[in-house]
């Protein structure tokens, strides 16, 4: 043992959050210095990558389509991270996808949604066009565009308070983040390691599938068994950017394991509106990532390099 794991829980960016280190208990105020940093870091890309609130970088982005805009330069960063996820994945995955998530019924938080019917998407088009100078701090997106970056903006953050932990103390022997499912790890858990993250059984509440075994990276989950939403609960919100609708093929979820939280995030998107076969053409393609498919009926499909023990333990995360 090289310590215990001190964490901190909050609520961010429309989940539960996470945060826990690993220290000695000589050490426990240097902790929760990291850990007050780490959170910091969190709710100030909430504060710029939301598209719920409307004084957000990315809000202010999406009111002005077509023209060039000053952001900060989280916004900038992620949008380099989502565009090289979108050829990345062959459009499987979208950050331009949010007209036709609205359209949906995606159109306000998860807790404030109301019960309507799927409206048209008139000339849906996917691949819009997004521009990003970092070192100006500018982005500007195509005209009549609007972009989300829900998924891949935990991830992404999940993976910059891991930064800025390490930043607050040289010594930290190891970190974890999971934001709401999408988690980052990094250096040694108090037992040496590796990390041991659970994923839960989509089709048992309460339920785990097993245990993934990480050294460091990060690890994203997409389906469809949760935020379900319009009539009857019919609809979900993996839109397929081929069609501008909810996606019909594809597996109940999908874990997907990648050197970066913001990478995991959009594989897993991309494969959760994969069939099998393509997901497992879509891994062989991508050798820094692994994942595991859960179908709607039949055993866990592991493919690719993956570290995982199935087991039946409760869910959740843990080191």
């Amino acid at each position: 043992m090289i310590g215990s794991l001190h964490q901190t829980a909050f609520r961010a960016m429309g989940t539960a959050c996470t945060l826990a280190v690993t220290a000695r208990h000589t050490d426990a105020r240097r902790a929760r210095h990291v850990l007050a940093a780490g959170r910091a870091e969190v709710e100030a890309c909430e504060s710029v990558l939301s598209r719920f609130d409307p004084a957000s970088d990315l809000s202010r982005l999406n009111r002005a389509a077509g023209d060039w805009v000053e952001v900060d330069s989280r916004l900038a960063h992620a949008l380099e991270v989502a565009l090289r996820a979108r050829s990345a994945t062959g459009g499987r995955f979208d950050p331009t996808i949010l007209p036709a998530l609205v359209a949906a019924g995606y159109d306000r938080t998860f807790e404030q949604l109301q019960e309507r019917p799927a409206l048209p998407v008139p000339g849906w088009r996917a691949a819009a066009e997004i521009e990003v100078v970092p070192e100006d701090g500018r982005a500007r997106i195509e005209r009549g565009a609007a972009v989300d970056l829900g998924g891949i903006g935990k991830g992404f953050a999940a993976s910059r308070a891991i930064l800025a932990m390490r930043a607050a103390w040289d010594l930290l022997p190891g970190a974890l983040v999971d934001l709401g499912g999408d988690v980052a790890v990094w250096g040694l858990p108090p037992d040496r390691g590796p990390w041991r993250i659970a994923v839960a059984d989509p089709r048992r509440a309460g339920a785990g599938l097993g245990l993934l075994r990480l050294e460091e990276g990060g690890v994203a989950t997409s389906g469809r068994n949760a935020r379900r939403f319009g009539p009857r609960r019919a609809l979900h919100h993996l839109i397929d950017p081929a069609t501008g609708q909810p996606a019909l093929a594809g597996p109940l979820a999908v874990t997907a394991v990648a050197a970066d939280a913001a990478w995991a995030e959009a594989h897993a998107t991309a494969l959760a509106i994969s069939v099998l076969g393509e997901a497992r053409a879509h891994v062989a393609a991508h050798r820094d990532v692994a994942a595991l498919f859960v179908p709607h009926e039949g055993a866990p499909t592991p493919i690719g390099p993956l570290s995982f023990e199935a087991a039946s333990e409760p869910a959740g995360a843990a080191a």
